[in-house]
């Protein structure tokens, strides 16, 4: 499945200027213009990441472009199910999409921002499963009643 820019706007709360900075920013967001559906499931997540980043630890995309471009790249073409048990591990110089069994057996040897991408993508689900609350219906005006046929209009269409 692809999605188009305006779903992922909705999708994650962007503006309409955040998301242009961004694909200006971000070299991997450069070839997704226009209205068609375009962005990966991955390239979702990664968007997703970066609304995080963003909004929980103040980055400016503008500096991290081409750090957020190699997020871009380890999670495009995979799968939102593959994607759940990894972490993004944000280096001062790069980005690691790794198992998230591989971080907690492992100590990290230099600072390291950590994103588990599984309550992400459980947001992600939530927001595009959501399903409109069934609204009761209104009390009607007039109530029901049956119509007698004619006997001459039985079996014949109108």
């Amino acid at each position: 499945m692809r999605y188009t820019q305006s779903q992922i706007r909705e999708l994650l709360s962007i503006s309409v200027d955040a998301f242009r900075t961004w694909r200006d920013a971000i070299p991997a967001l450069a070839s997704h213009k226009g209205h068609a559906p375009s962005f990966t499931p991955g390239d979702v997540v990664s968007l997703a990441i970066v609304a995080e980043m963003v909004r929980d630890f103040g980055m400016r995309v503008g500096t991290m472009g081409d750090r957020f471009d190699q997020l871009f790249s380890e999670c495009r073409g995979k799968s939102w199910l593959s994607l759940e048990n990894c972490v993004v591990l944000m280096e001062a110089d790069n980005f690691r999409l790794v198992e998230a069994s591989l971080v907690q057996r492992r100590p990290l040897e230099v600072s390291t921002h950590c994103v588990p991408c599984a309550p992400i993508i459980a947001r992600l689900r939530s927001a595009l499963t959501a399903v409109e609350v069934d609204q009761t219906q209104g009390h009607l005006q007039f109530p029901p009643t049956s119509v007698a046929m004619q006997p001459g209009q039985r079996g014949k269409r109108a």
